[in-house]
């Protein structure tokens, strides 16, 4: 047991916890906001979306993709935002349309950044490795917590107020418009930074899971998104555990670990009713 522990003192699995705890403390945060809306398949689409962000990033040959993945899929959500809102299509089919229209273009442009002799790996965009987390990336992470964390404590009641109600909040003077765009991109930000965690293929369970098990224990919004941002950051550090002693891979253990998590919730409230 000691052993498993022994890695913690390795500046590179420091830098990987630390960023893997606070992404999946902030998508299950964000997760709670999106799920409440009927958007839970936002996630799994944004991530398509970065893929192709990051590949654009690689193939203009910046050293860090994120820096246009961000931007990009973040404009990719306000788009889908935009699209729901005002109708015309139906937002889960804009959806489709747009993401893979964005993930065909990343597969091009992957295979151009190629030709350039940049060197990467596409398996780990699929499937993540937070293990390749640089002090550059942390830095962004970090960044992105105070940006989202400032975002929500600044409109916390007015989030809540849509959330359960959107018509009567925007009768109310609400700008729900403007409140589910800056959501939406801020969610876009998180995800493409979440990709070296989880992958494109795992990444939208960081979202759901989390605040579905939240929803299953806490009594209030506020409730809810607590327990959501301590599973998320329990799933974390236990997969983290789980992977270096069963040798699995990281993104893949931390999912596994969440279902757990979400099993032990519903077992939990069924016992509590």
């Amino acid at each position: 047991m000691l052993d498993s522990f022994s890695y913690l003192g390795i500046p590179l699995f420091q830098r990987a916890l630390l960023a893997g705890s606070v992404l999946a403390a902030l998508l299950a945060l964000l997760g709670v906001l999106v799920t409440a809306r009927g958007l839970a398949y936002l996630g799994d689409g944004l991530s398509h979306a970065a893929f192709g962000g990051i590949a654009l990033g690689m193939f203009v040959g910046v050293s860090s993709p994120l820096v246009v993945a961000i931007p990009f899929t973040a404009l990719a959500a306000m788009a889908i935002g935009a699209m729901r809102r005002k109708g015309g299509l139906r937002s889960d089919v804009a959806m489709a349309i747009l993401f893979a229209v964005c993930f065909a273009a990343g597969i091009v442009l992957l295979r151009k950044a190629k030709r350039t002799e940049q060197t990467f790996d596409p398996e780990q965009l699929l499937f993540g490795n937070i293990l390749l987390v640089g002090s550059d990336d942390l830095w962004i992470v970090l960044g992105l917590a105070a940006v989202t964390l400032g975002f929500v404590v600044f409109a916390w009641t007015r989030l809540a107020y849509a959330t359960f109600d959107e018509e009567l909040a925007r009768l109310s003077g609400i700008e729900v418009g403007w409140l589910e765009s800056a959501l939406l991109a801020l969610l876009a930000a998180v995800v493409v930074a979440a990709i070296r965690l989880a992958g494109v293929v795992l990444v939208s369970a960081f979202l759901v899971i989390p605040a579905a098990a939240g929803r299953l224990i806490g009594r209030s919004l506020t409730g809810v998104v607590g327990w959501a941002m301590l599973m998320g950051v329990v799933g974390v550090l236990l997969g983290f555990l789980v992977a270096h002693r069963l040798e699995w891979p990281e993104g893949a253990a931390i999912v596994l670990l969440l279902a757990a998590i979400f099993a032990a919730a519903a077992g939990f409230r069924r016992l509590r009713a």
